[in-house]
């Protein structure tokens, strides 16, 4: 080591030379008024600066800039204080670059008067990179960056405390994307990763700074609203965050829409406790995607009753599949211009031994998540075949009844088998059946897989595509598939006479199908006017409660009965009348 004496250097005993200079923490040794003395040689191999350079000046130039001036006055004050301070601090390098150094200062007395400041510190920037490197990994979600999980039960926890103490309201929102499946499944998981991102940057721009927007993983965000005046404004954000996926993602010069069903949950209303809250926005969650996706549903405690009435169903459905508690009903499908029944759609019902006859929306869902929906479907597609090759065998003219199918059913491997095998068993001709496909099975299955359509269409089945308008991809499909039939979705017949754009609607879907050379039926058909106004634009079939709800198979026979003994049209007009 050197020492600085008169001006000039001056060599510090030979032992205490070597120690410091082999030293692999820096060294910097400055009199009492500051001034550097010396430094080591890992001094200068961390700064870049050498003995010349630094002997003689005051530690300002190694100085960041980064800390306050308040910063060096608080170490100044513990050094007089206690003769010791450390910490991290930012210095620069030579050339420029910032690095982050752990430092510890002592200060040297003679007879209680401070002659020397010594300085040892050691260059962590690497370390501290890797360790925020670790703790990001921790808490950040690695393809979107927003806060994980872990992050946000942290965030919520702190703002649940802040919200108790201020005696404020906060809220929980679950945002799950409708359908992302679809996009995985036709365009790739690299372009569903690409959406998400977008989906949070979009998230991200729409909340304040205080709210925390969280992926939890898939498809699922967490959101947090803390700081909330009242509940109203609750909605208003919830509504707003729905609004942002009214425009398309441009991904690869394609336009992808993608909608969102967003369940909440507010504190202290729906819960005290961050798992509380979790679970019921899960909750809610759940109920807006049942009631029809693209909307938001605030929690309440109907909701875990029902949902405990919902569960016992779910584990009542294959105990039901066994004892054959489900029953099939029959809606008459008829010619718009005659009155004459020209098919059926078949529906199912469970005929439950506490519950009553229960409709399908409160267990085909659950059928669907477990998978029960492949044995349910065939048992329906079995009974509806049975059914119309009896009516068959009794005399009445041959009809065509219509079979919803899932999206499940047409993944099954063997499901041309399965059919084929039914409709050999029961002895139905294939032109009897024809299964019902909705747009949002259709997209479910992906462009890509749409063989099994027309290996049943060579068989003689038809094909009908249901709630059409309803989808995204409509026309795609109308290209792909061996389509017979298009049924026009309820919504826009119910407001046929009194809305000018569901009559546009409805006059352009009938135009399409007749201009592809396929029938048209109308759905939910209820008044004269409705029918009226569809007879006025050529539709060629309906369906609905003008003339009959869906029947138990012996009061559709009698239905089919009183068609045979009067004038098809009679009957029309008595039925409706």
């Amino acid at each position: 080591m050197m020492d600085r004496l008169e001006g000039k250097v001056v060599p510090l005993p030979l032992s205490a030379q070597q120690v410091i200079e082999n030293m692999h923490e820096g060294v910097v040794i400055t009199d009492a008024s500051g001034s550097i003395q010396s430094v080591n040689r890992a001094f200068s191999h961390a700064t870049g600066w050498l003995p010349e350079d630094a002997v003689g000046k005051l530690p300002e130039f190694l100085q960041s800039n980064r800390h306050k001036p308040a910063f060096y006055k608080k170490i100044m004050a513990a050094l007089e204080r206690t003769g010791f301070w450390q910490g991290e601090v930012y210095n620069r390098r030579k050339n420029g670059d910032i690095c982050l150094d752990y430092l510890s200062l002592s200060t040297v007395k003679a007879a209680g008067v401070p002659t020397n400041y010594i300085g040892v510190f050691t260059d962590i920037t690497k370390r501290k990179r890797a360790e925020e490197t670790i703790k990001h990994m921790a808490y950040y979600d690695a393809l979107t960056d927003l806060p994980n999980r872990a992050l946000f039960l942290e965030r919520l926890n702190q703002a649940l405390i802040q919200a108790q103490r201020n005696r404020r309201i906060l809220a929980v929102l679950f945002l799950d994307l409708d359908r992302l499946k679809v996009i995985n499944d036709t365009l790739g998981h690299n372009m569903g990763d690409r959406l998400l991102k977008s989906v949070a940057a979009r998230l991200s721009t729409a909340m304040r700074d205080v709210d925390t927007v969280a992926r939890l993983g898939g498809d699922e965000f967490m959101l947090l609203l803390p700081e909330i005046t009242n509940a109203g404004d609750i909605e208003k954000v919830t509504t707003k965050l729905l609004q942002i996926f009214n425009s398309p993602f441009m991904l690869e010069g394609q336009e992808l829409y993608v909608t969102a069903s967003i369940g909440v949950s507010v504190y202290p209303k729906d819960g005290s406790d961050a798992d509380t809250l979790l679970k019921n926005a899960d909750t809610a969650m759940y109920r807006a995607k049942r009631t029809g996706r693209n909307n938001f549903k605030i929690f309440a405690p109907s909701m875990k009753t029902e949902d405990l009435e919902q569960l016992a169903l779910n584990n009542g459905i294959r105990r039901a599949l066994d004892r054959k508690e489900f029953v099939v009903h029959y809606q008459p499908q008829l010619d718009i211009e005659n009155g004459e029944i020209v098919g059926m759609e078949a529906l199912v019902r469970w005929q439950h031994p506490e519950f009553g006859l229960v409709p399908p929306m409160q267990f085909i869902h659950w059928a669907e998540d477990s998978g029960l929906i492949v044995p349910l479907g065939e048992m329906v597609l079995r009974m509806a075949c049975e059914q119309n090759r009896a009516w068959l065998n009794a005399g009445f003219p041959p009809l065509k009844v219509a079979v919803n199918v899932s999206a499940r059913q047409l993944k099954q491997d063997d499901i041309v088998q399965t059919v084929a095998r039914i409709l050999k068993e029961t002895g139905l001709p294939p032109e009897g059946l024809e299964l019902e496909l909705t747009e949002s099975v259709l997209m479910d299955l992906g462009v890509n897989t749409t063989t099994i359509p027309h290996e049943l269409k060579a068989m003689g089945v038809g094909f009908s595509i249901d709630d059409f308008g309803t989808g995204y991809s409509s026309l795609n499909y109308l290209k792909r598939l061996p389509v017979n039939t298009l049924k026009m979705d309820q919504s826009f017949v119910r407001d046929l006479t009194t809305d000018p754009n569901d009559a546009a609607i409805a006059s352009a879907v009938i135009g399409l199908g007749h201009g592809l050379d396929l029938a048209v039926l109308a759905e939910g058909v209820e008044t004269m006017g409705q029918l009226d106004y569809l007879r006025s634009l050529k539709c060629d079939r309906m369906q609905g409660f003008l003339f009959s709800e869906p029947l138990p198979p012996l009061k559709f026979e009698e239905l089919l009965r009183e068609q045979r003994k009067l004038d098809m049209g009679t009957l029309f007009e008595q039925s409706v009348s």
